[in-house]
């Protein structure tokens, strides 16, 4: 997981920005980032306030490995030109991609994955995309057999 530091510099924020935008006292902040309180303490009430300024559930606020971010993502976070949310979208669908079993054939992975609402992607786990990309995958599969048993 990210540091609540981290996070914030990668925003652009200062700790007054992000208390303000949060509504979490800056004393708080400072606390959680200085270690003086431990962030796997922090309410539920504060982990959601702190995730919403950063544009971020508090899940994937929770497992975000920012280790994966490129120099050209940080920038575009920095700059504005990405969001910490679209940076989280795109670690998502790499962590799909690795954990489907189709993954590594390109266009056969994105055309199963495009298959599933946008609005249902948001509510599923990496894990549990890559296994309906499968399970679409299997299904599409098993009637095209059919069919070419058939003619």
């Amino acid at each position: 997981m990210a540091t609540l530091k981290e996070l914030r510099k990668l925003c652009g924020m200062t700790q007054k920005e992000l208390a303000e935008k949060s509504g979490v006292n800056i004393r708080q902040i400072q606390k959680y980032e200085s270690g003086e309180y431990a962030i796997d303490n922090m309410t539920t009430k504060t982990a959601d306030a702190i995730s919403h300024a950063f544009g971020c559930s508090i899940d994937e606020l929770v497992n975000m490995n920012t280790s994966i971010f490129t120099n050209e993502m940080y920038e575009a976070i920095k700059s504005g030109e990405m969001t910490l949310s679209d940076a989280l979208e795109m670690d998502k669908y790499n962590k799909v991609v690795m954990l489907s079993k189709i993954g590594c054939f390109g266009d056969t992975f994105r055309a199963n994955y495009r298959r599933i609402p946008e609005s249902l992607i948001d509510k599923l786990t990496a894990e549990e995309t890559a296994e309906l990309v499968d399970a679409f995958y299997q299904c599409y599969s098993d009637g095209k057999k059919r069919i070419e048993k058939g003619a």
